[in-house]
């Protein structure tokens, strides 16, 4: 859940650039590298050294193409015209990382079939495989959240830019998520405590008066009413 409370902090930094700022401001060098964590591990996006304005409520403004390759708009790429949807793309390319724990171009992780995280990504989520890039040390987790930012983040990474949503609706999925993995922790949490009364109530039912062996009961059901942090 942490790296969908990052996400979201970022992705709210970006919507207060687009539409809390005026004129609004196009971060145009969006990627992992630019977003910081502050010792309570909240998110703050940075380095707004290649940002443009978008003065008089323009919808794009056209600029000589600059940004990072693999978070890079393609549409921007080959119009030159930026918009407040290039940010998306790459914040689409973010979510990706996040979730997989890949970087956004791999010589060695996606095979020869795809060339970065988006094209990968895109082949495991649309023959349903989400598990396939899901990254292996998120130990818990609700494949249903998943799911959504999954499909959230390929909206995100489509080829045109009105086919992307605003970082507004960005925000509202994830935080979705991050609602239903609060829902199934609770759900895990009281499980976990059934089990650890479970578990005192058989040994004491055993009539052992050992200690050691309570104190080792105890242990373990302790640890397994603490699931490991993500």
């Amino acid at each position: 859940m942490k790296r969908l409370e990052i996400a979201a902090d970022a992705a709210k930094g970006i919507e207060y650039l687009h539409t809390g700022c005026v004129p609004s401001i196009i971060h145009r060098d969006l990627k992992t590298s630019n977003i910081l964590l502050d010792q309570n591990m909240r998110a703050k996006v940075s380095d707004f050294g290649l940002s443009k304005l978008a003065v008089d409520g323009a919808s794009h403004v056209s600029s000589i193409v600059r940004g990072t390759v693999g978070y890079l708009d393609p549409e921007y790429y080959i119009s030159q015209q930026l918009t407040d949807k290039s940010d998306v793309y790459s914040f689409g390319v973010i979510l990706l990382e996040l979730i997989s724990g890949q970087e956004a171009i791999s010589n060695e992780s996606f095979g020869l079939n795809c060339r970065n995280i988006v094209q990968w990504a895109k082949m495991h989520i649309e023959s349903g495989d989400i598990q396939g890039i899901i990254d292996p040390t998120l130990h818990e987790y609700d494949i249903q959240s998943m799911w959504k930012i999954a499909e959230k983040a390929l909206m995100c990474v489509q080829p045109h830019g009105n086919m992307r949503p605003s970082i507004s609706e960005v925000i509202k999925e994830i935080q979705d998520a991050i609602t239903i993995e609060k829902g199934t922790e609770t759900v895990r949490e009281g499980s976990s405590d059934e089990i650890s009364r479970h578990s005192v109530h058989s040994s004491l039912n055993t009539g052992s008066m050992d200690m050691g062996a309570s104190d080792h009961y105890l242990s373990i059901d302790d640890s397994i009413a603490r699931p490991a942090a993500r």
